[in-house]
């Protein structure tokens, strides 16, 4: 669990640097609502989302249990990493606010609409985003198999 809530707080410090730091407004995440609405426990897109993974977790590994007889471990945490991989969009909006900035700054012959001649921009976000992107993907990944510690 330690990796996981580490990758959690890195998405939560890369979001509030996009919304201090980054000219555009960054797309709200599930997440960052929960931080930023406390308040509102009950209605938050967050927790209803928990809620109802929960229930249809239950209900598949009871199902499951009592039909196939076995343990649902790995069934049971399946429609849960669907919405953990989702909170990666933040990564998402961090390549933009990167893109976004060398074309203003950096590779103003870029065209945005286009996108010709973006190379550059490409290959930069791709090699700085990427990396942290996928090992994101593998600590939900090993989270969902059981291997984090």
């Amino acid at each position: 669990m330690a990796k996981i809530m580490t990758m959690f707080l890195v998405l939560i410090a890369i979001q509030a640097a996009l919304v201090l730091y980054a000219d555009q407004s960054p797309e709200n995440t599930q997440i960052w609502q929960f931080l930023m609405n406390m308040d509102e426990w009950g209605t938050l897109q967050f927790i209803l989302t928990l809620m109802a993974i929960a229930g249809g977790i239950g209900l598949v590994g009871i199902v499951a249990s009592t039909v196939f007889g076995f343990k649902t471990d790995f069934l049971i945490f399946a429609p849960a990493i669907g919405g953990l991989i989702l909170m990666g969009v933040v990564l998402t909006n961090l390549g933009r606010a990167i893109k976004d900035d060398l074309i203003a700054n950096i590779f103003t012959s870029c065209d945005i609409t286009t996108g010709l001649n973006c190379e550059p921009v490409t290959l930069i976000v791709g090699l700085t985003v990427g990396p942290l992107a996928l090992f994101y993907v593998w600590t939900i990944i090993d989270f969902w198999r059981g291997k984090d510690f």
